[in-house]
């Protein structure tokens, strides 16, 4: 049976939340910033991911596969960045607060600054913005994660607009690099040896998807 990409509805948001908890368990920043035990790990994530698809859905590009979640890609439009941080607090944002590891609140919130401040220089003009992409584990290097970014890609060709993202694994910078995206530039918290590089995709990139 074929993988089929559809909008996210609504009523499947708790579940989504699941699926990209489970997908970031093992993520190098989340697990410096969540707590240690695994669930609590997880329910951290979860919430996270629960109050960034509450805000991205109603734009209607948060993308997953029919049948099954095997994975969640969720999509900012141009016409609705930059965030809201008033809505994302509203959301649950501060709620997690409560769940992180309290002591590295701060560095959490410099890098949270780092990055918007690199958004801005690096693209001052309108463009997609991968607000997440995870795939469960027992789904990832099947091609899921590709397939979930087409619909957004394809979109952004024809309007002649830039895709950008953050991801703090080198696996994830060669996810990306082979579908045509490019490392504008690197940083992190060198005390904590986590690492993070935003990347941009220009229009019309003829690679192959994989």
């Amino acid at each position: 049976m074929s993988t089929e990409v559809v909008c996210l509805e609504k009523s499947q948001i708790d579940a989504a939340s699941v699926t990209l908890a489970y997908a970031f368990n093992n993520d190098p920043t989340f697990r410096y910033f969540t707590p240690e035990q695994e669930q609590a790990r997880i329910n951290a994530i979860e919430l996270l991911a629960k109050t960034e698809l509450r805000y991205s859905q109603p734009y209607n590009h948060v993308y997953t596969t029919t049948n099954e979640l095997k994975g969640v890609a969720v999509w900012i439009p141009p016409s609705e960045y930059p965030l809201n941080d008033f809505r994302l607090l509203q959301l649950g944002l501060y709620a997690l607060s409560f769940k992180l590891r309290l002591s590295r609140l701060g560095q959490l919130i410099s890098l949270f600054l780092t990055i918007e401040k690199h958004h801005k220089q690096d693209l001052p003009q309108p463009y997609w913005y991968l607000f997440m992409l995870g795939v469960s584990p027992i789904y990832q290097s099947q091609g899921i994660g590709s397939l979930l970014l087409q619909p957004v890609l394809d979109q952004a060709d024809k309007e002649k607009l830039p895709c950008y993202l953050e991801t703090s694994t080198e696996g994830g910078v060669r996810f990306y690099k082979r579908l045509g995206f490019e490392v504008v530039r690197t940083g992190g918290l060198p005390e904590a040896d986590l690492k993070f590089w935003t990347m941009k995709r220009s229009p019309n990139n003829k690679n192959n998807y994989v």
